[in-house]
């Protein structure tokens, strides 16, 4: 059984990838493997003026509660598909293309479908599409 990676962020262009995923992994007997990424944002540092130490374990079990959330959105379309989940510290599109090594397709979805190509080329999806090695669906926002 062959793995199709999407990347899931909790939000709509998000949700229509795992959507997607889903259903051509049913289409090719494939399982999914719905990927979240997370990282401290610089801001909870403080702006560099104070000394702060963020609860790392936040912003984790922030992106661990989105995952499930989306999975729970979509568990009666995946019923008939194995799906599982992994929540990763580091950049969205680094963590998404190393999950992807030895996927048949990496999935992601994408805000700036219809604009300018430059946007494209600085957004997560537009990173997997150049650096991925295996197939990338970008699944516009509709």
């Amino acid at each position: 059984m062959n793995t199709i990676v999407v990347g899931v962020d909790g939000t709509r262009p998000s949700l229509a990838a795992l959507r997607f995923a889903i259903r051509e992994a049913r289409l090719h007997g494939d399982r999914v493997k719905a990927v979240m990424a997370w990282h401290v944002p610089p801001t909870a540092y403080g702006g560099g003026f104070a000394p702060t130490t963020p609860e790392v374990g936040t912003f984790e079990r922030a992106a661990e509660e989105t995952l499930a959330e989306a999975l729970a959105a979509v568990a009666d379309e995946a019923k008939d598909v194995p799906v599982e989940s992994a929540v990763r510290e580091g950049d969205a599109a680094h963590v998404l293309v190393e999950e992807a090594e030895g996927a048949v397709l990496l999935v992601v979805g994408c805000r700036h479908f219809g604009l300018a190509g430059k946007l494209f080329h600085h957004s997560v999806s537009g990173e997997c599409a150049h650096e991925a090695h295996c197939p990338v669906t970008v699944v516009p926002d509709n």
